[in-house]
C-alpha cells in the first residue's frame, strides 16, 4: 500500500482562470445593443427593419457564443490530456488483472465442477438404493455452494429422492387406471407429478363420468332419431317403405370389432362376410404381433 502513496501527489492542479477583458467596454457595448432595439415594436409597417434588427441581434449572439466554446476547448484541453493520460495508466493496470481474472474464473469453474460431481454421486447413491433413476431427481444450485455442508446436502438430496418415488409410483398408479378407463394419459401424470395420485385420479373420474355422459347423451340422440325414422316406414308387401319419400329403406345394424386370429383365420372370416353379403364400412391394416404363452 505503500506503493500507492505515490498517487497522493500524483498531480499538481493550478486552477485556471477565464477572464473577460475589458469587461466595462463589453458591459456597455451590450448594454447600448439591448437599450437600442429595446421597445421595438413590429408592426406591419416596421416589420422590414424588425427583421434587420434581429439579424443584427443574433451576429453579437453568435460572435459571442462562438468566443465561449472556442475558449471552453482552449480552458478544457490541459483536462482532456490528463484524462488520456491516466487512462492510459489504468487501462495497463487493468490488463493484467483481466488476466488475473481468467485464472480465478478457470479455477472457480473447476471446483464447481468437482463440487457438482461430488453432489450427483450422491444422487446417484441415494437414487439407486430407491430404485429411482438419478437423471429424474433434479439438482438443486445450493447443493453446489461452497458453503454447503454434507450433511444438510445429503438431507436434502433424500428427501428430493423420496418425493421423486412417490412421484413415479404416483405416475405408475395413474398410468394403470388410465388404462383401464381407456383415457389418454398425458393430462393425469402431469397432475400426479404437480400434486399426487388421488388428485389425478379425481380428476380422471371426473373426466371419465363427463366422457360417458356426452356418450349416451350421443346415444340416446341416435336411438331417438332411429325411432323417428321407423315411424315412417311403413311395410308394403315384402318392402320397407319410407311413407315421407316413397324411398325403399331397409333396417340394418352397423358394429365395430377388433379380432385377433391367425391369418387363415381372418382370411376364412374375410371369405364368410363377403359370401353373407355383410357391407364391410371400415378395416385397418392388419398387423402381426407375437404372442407367447
Amino acid at each position: 500500500m505503500n506503493e500507492l502513496a505515490i498517487l497522493d501527489n500524483l498531480v499538481v492542479v493550478q486552477p485556471g482562470q477565464l477572464t473577460i477583458q475589458n469587461k466595462p467596454a463589453l458591459d456597455a457595448l451590450i448594454n447600448e445593443v439591448a437599450t437600442k432595439y429595446d421597445g421595438q415594436i413590429v408592426t406591419e409597417d416596421t416589420l422590414k427593419e424588425a427583421k434587420s434588427s434581429r439579424t443584427e441581434l443574433n451576429k453579437y449572439a453568435k460572435a459571442l457564443d462562438r468566443k465561449r466554446i472556442d475558449k471552453k476547448k482552449e480552458y478544457m484541453k490541459p483536462v482532456e490530456d490528463f484524462e488520456k493520460e491516466v487512462k492510459g495508466y489504468v487501462s495497463t493496470i487493468k490488463k493484467q488483472v483481466s488476466m488475473l481474472d481468467e485464472g480465478i474464473q478457470y479455477f472457480k469453474d473447476k471446483q464447481l465442477e468437482e463440487r457438482k460431481a461430488k453432489v450427483q454421486e450422491m444422487i446417484k447413491e441415494v437414487s439407486e438404493a430407491n430404485a429411482v433413476d438419478p437423471a429424474t431427481v433434479e439438482l438443486q444450485n445450493s447443493w453446489l455452494l461452497k458453503s454447503a455442508t454434507k450433511a444438510k446436502t445429503m438431507a436434502e438430496i433424500v428427501e428430493a429422492v423420496q418425493k421423486q418415488k412417490r412421484i413415479n409410483k404416483d405416475i405408475e398408479m395413474i398410468t394403470e387406471y388410465c388404462a383401464k378407463l381407456n383415457l389418454p394419459t398425458t393430462r393425469y401424470v402431469e397432475t400426479a407429478r404437480d400434486f399426487d395420485y388421488w388428485e389425478a385420479k379425481r380428476l380422471a373420474d371426473t373426466d371419465y363420468e363427463e366422457l360417458q355422459a356426452r356418450k349416451e347423451a350421443e346415444r340416446a340422440a341416435k336411438l331417438a332419431k332411429v325411432a323417428q325414422e321407423k315411424e315412417k316406414i311403413v311395410e308394403v308387401g315384402e318392402k320397407q317403405i319410407d311413407s315421407e319419400t316413397g324411398e325403399v329403406v331397409k333396417e340394418l345394424q352397423v358394429l365395430t370389432l377388433k379380432i385377433k386370429g391367425t391369418k387363415e383365420q381372418l382370411d376364412s372370416l374375410g371369405r364368410v362376410i363377403t359370401a353373407s353379403g355383410i357391407e364391410v364400412l371400415e378395416a385397418s391394416e392388419r398387423e402381426t404381433v407375437i404372442e407367447r404363452k
